[in-house]
């Protein structure tokens, strides 16, 4: 009797102590952009942000103010103007700017706590690190609901969810001022709008059009204009198109981005082209260059809010007389 007793008092004991054992070991668990629960001992205070579209990864990483002093490490960004996290994080000149496409052992090499990438990235570098033992964490950050997983995951991996939680409010206020000032507009009002990505390939110039799930698009949509191309099979990426296709859509507004051309100048060469002052949206001067700072606010980096306000204010002015997206 009394062996039972003891039996049953240890018991008690295990299931008592056994969250707080299972807390001690773990540390914490964090949900990333695949579902995948990635467990860490501790707060990871070595961060490395690498592969493919990190720049979307980084930025919306230094919404945080734990990154400076976490970041140790990011592949070299070759998009924009200028580098924006040299501009925010006065810790900058200390970080290791890795190579393009650089390779699992060298990022193993700055023992990093975690390393933060695209989940597009999984099977050329994501998993190379995992079997090295190096926790991956992946995130999207592809659409107005990606931001809101993914930075609620930065936030619980930071121990930082208040100010995750801020940002996404932050976010919802601005698109439901955009929504709000639309809603009364009916579908067969909606102005006809088009997207263009301008790239020079080959010394020739080309138009391309985004996937229907991509953030260009989602953009036109909340803003209330109907994406013409949304119909349209397309591949994974942008998608070439001939001016025929343009013209033959006939649009009501055009929007056109560049990432490594300046903007203005290709506006400039689209209005002084006799074939582009031949569609009606140029015409009626309804052509419309997407702005930058120090990278486009079409991309789904933190200034796709900024883009989504403009564009809206474009396609309704008098709906947004009282947005200033200067000051």
């Amino acid at each position: 009797m009394k062996n039972i007793r003891r039996v049953y008092r240890v018991m008690v004991l295990v299931l008592f102590l056994l969250p707080g054992m299972v807390s001690s070991l773990c540390g914490m668990e964090v949900t990333d952009a695949l579902g995948r629960e990635v467990s860490f001992e501790r707060t990871p205070q070595r961060i490395v942000v690498a592969g493919r579209g990190l720049l979307m990864v980084a930025d919306a990483l230094y919404l945080f103010p734990e990154a400076p002093s976490r970041v140790i490490a990011f592949e070299k960004i070759t998009l924009g103007k200028e580098n924006f996290l040299s501009v925010v994080d006065p810790s900058y000149e200390t970080k290791t700017v890795l190579p393009i496409d650089v390779g699992a052992e060298r990022i193993a090499s700055l023992r990093p706590d975690v390393v933060l990438m695209k989940s597009y990235m999984q099977r050329k570098l994501g998993s190379s690190l995992e079997l090295l033992g190096i926790p991956v964490l992946y995130l999207d950050f592809e659409t107005p609901d990606q931001y809101e997983r993914d930075i609620r995951a930065l936030g619980h991996l930071l121990e930082n969810d208040e100010r995750s939680e801020e940002i996404i409010a932050f976010y919802r206020g601005r698109v439901r001022r955009v929504e709000e000032r639309g809603k009364s507009i009916a579908e067969q009002e909606r102005p006809r709008v088009l997207f263009l990505y301008y790239s020079e390939r080959g010394g020739s110039r080309a138009f391309n059009i985004p996937p229907a799930d991509w953030m260009q698009t989602i953009l036109v949509e909340i803003g209330g204009g109907i994406p013409v191309w949304k119909d349209i099979k397309t591949g994974q990426g942008w998608t070439r198109v001939s001016f025929e296709q343009i013209a033959a859509w006939d649009v009501d507004h055009i929007f056109v981005t560049s990432y490594f051309t300046d903007i203005d100048e290709v506006k400039d060469r689209l209005l002084a082209d006799t074939l582009w002052t031949s569609l009606r949206a140029v015409r009626e001067d309804r052509i419309h260059a997407f702005p930058t700072d120090y990278y486009n606010w079409d991309l789904p980096d933190p200034r796709w809010i900024l883009g989504l306000t403009w564009l809206a204010s474009r396609l309704y002015p008098e709906k947004f007389s009282d947005v200033d997206m200067i000051s």
